[in-house]
């Protein structure tokens, strides 16, 4: 036998040449990066896809030998009982004539005899050992059955545990006498009565604040516009003309300012906000001391409305 050479190279586990030409150029930088980084792009790992534990869940084995539902042995008897003495007396007859040759214990005949005899006996002690173990399990299951009825009835029957009855939330009223209740004539007056004046004070209510509704809109009707005229007269008076137009000059808020000032609302500062009117009904602080009194002086001025629209009835 020829002396065997050394090898150039020593022996190596084979390894994805895709995977070794990219190992070079996408190599784990830290010792945290999965290794799925360490792959083409074109790999079927280069995501990395969260994989359940359990990856499928195996069904259950066959298990060899298992026998078939039995069939019921004992139907198909024409109403009759097959474990019956009477049917096994029909079916399990022996024969009335024995043919000839059947004296020799070892001919044919009389093995065949001895086989007949064999599935007679076989027939009627199967059927009534089957009759018995149905008999048996039909008892123990009716046992069963009477016994889990009994134990329902009796956890249906049970009284209400102390503990549960201490600490159960309860009424105190009888519900059954309060759906099934009839009010008497005195009690089904009483209550109609009681019904008619909350009707009548309702209505009187509603006819109030109809007549208070009323009212209002009369007083409102005064600066209704309604006419062409006033209509020309309404918007001249918030616009002005052509020649003069209104500016912010001409409110109050701005007398004494300069032309240019009175161009925009925000030249006299910011106006006021919902905080602010809030601050002022709750005569909380203001801005500064001129503010909060006249905040104060238009506070008191809608108090004093409201206490004369009390006294007089009417609105103001």
């Amino acid at each position: 036998m020829p002396p065997q050479t050394p090898l150039s190279a020593p022996l190596r586990s084979w390894r994805c040449p895709q995977c070794t030409a990219t190992s070079g150029v996408r190599s784990r930088p830290f010792t945290v990066t999965t290794r799925s980084h360490a792959v083409g792009p074109e790999h079927p790992r280069y995501i990395d896809v969260p994989q359940p534990p359990q990856q499928t869940v195996p069904d259950r084995r066959f298990i060899k030998g298992r026998l078939p539902v039995p069939r019921d042995v004992f139907s198909g008897g024409k109403g009759q009982d097959k474990a019956s003495e009477a049917w096994l007396h029909d079916h399990t007859q022996p024969p009335k004539k024995h043919g000839q040759g059947t004296s020799g214990s070892g001919t044919r005949e009389a093995w065949k005899g001895r086989m007949s005899d064999m599935r007679r006996r076989n027939l009627r002690e199967g059927l009534v050992s089957l009759r018995a173990r149905k008999d048996q399990e039909e008892r123990l299951r009716n046992e069963r059955s009477a016994q889990r009825q009994a134990e329902r009835e009796e956890l249906l029957k049970r009284p209400e545990r102390e503990d549960e009855r201490l600490t159960t939330p309860s009424s105190g009223l009888d519900l059954e006498a309060l759906k099934h209740m009839t009010p008497t004539p005195e009690e089904r007056a009483a209550r109609i009565s009681f019904k008619e004046a909350n009707l009548a004070a309702h209505t009187a209510a509603k006819r109030a604040e109809r007549m208070d509704h009323l009212h209002t809109l009369y007083l409102n009707a005064r600066t209704f516009i309604v006419t062409p005229q006033q209509l020309e007269k309404a918007v001249d008076d918030a616009f002005g003309f052509t020649e003069s137009p209104v500016s912010f000059e001409d409110y109050e808020f701005a007398q004494g300012s300069s032309s240019q000032q009175a161009q925009s609302v925000w030249a006299q500062g910011r106006p006021e906000t919902v905080q602010d009117m809030l601050n002022r009904a709750n005569r909380q602080g203001s801005r500064n001391a001129l503010e909060g009194a006249g905040g104060f002086a238009s506070v008191n001025r809608d108090r004093i409305r409201r206490i004369g629209e009390v006294l007089t009835g009417a609105k103001m």
